[in-house]
C-alpha cells in the first residue's frame, strides 16, 4: 500500500534528519537541511492532508522514532511545528 511507504519512508528520513542543519557555518549544510525538511513535510502532508492518518498519533510516533537515539528541545519542537499546521497550536 503507498500509504504505509510514505509512512516508512517519513520514519527513517526522520530519525536520520540533522536537527542541528541551521546553526551550521556551511550554507551548504544549511540549504541541503532545509531542502530534506521540506521533503519530509511533503510526506507529512501526503499521510495527514491526503491519506486523512491521524496527525497526533503520527507526530508521536515520529517523535519516538527520533527519541531512540537523541533527544533534546529542538528536536521535539522542530517535530511539534512539522505537524502544527494538522494539530493546532
Amino acid at each position: 500500500m503507498v500509504k504505509d511507504g510514505i509512512k516508512s519512508d517519513l520514519l527513517e528520513m526522520v530519525q536520520k534528519h540533522d536537527y542541528s542543519y541551521m546553526m551550521s557555518d556551511s550554507h551548504s549544510v544549511w540549504e541541503a537541511g532545509m531542502r530534506y525538511e521540506k521533503e519530509i513535510q511533503a510526506k507529512i502532508h501526503a499521510l495527514c492532508a491526503i491519506h486523512r492518518e491521524d496527525a497526533v498519533a503520527l507526530m508521536a510516533e515520529c517523535a519516538a522514532v527520533r527519541d531512540e537515539q537523541y533527544t533534546n528541545g529542538l528536536t521535539h519542537k522542530t517535530i511539534y511545528n512539522w505537524f502544527s499546521i494538522y494539530i493546532g497550536s
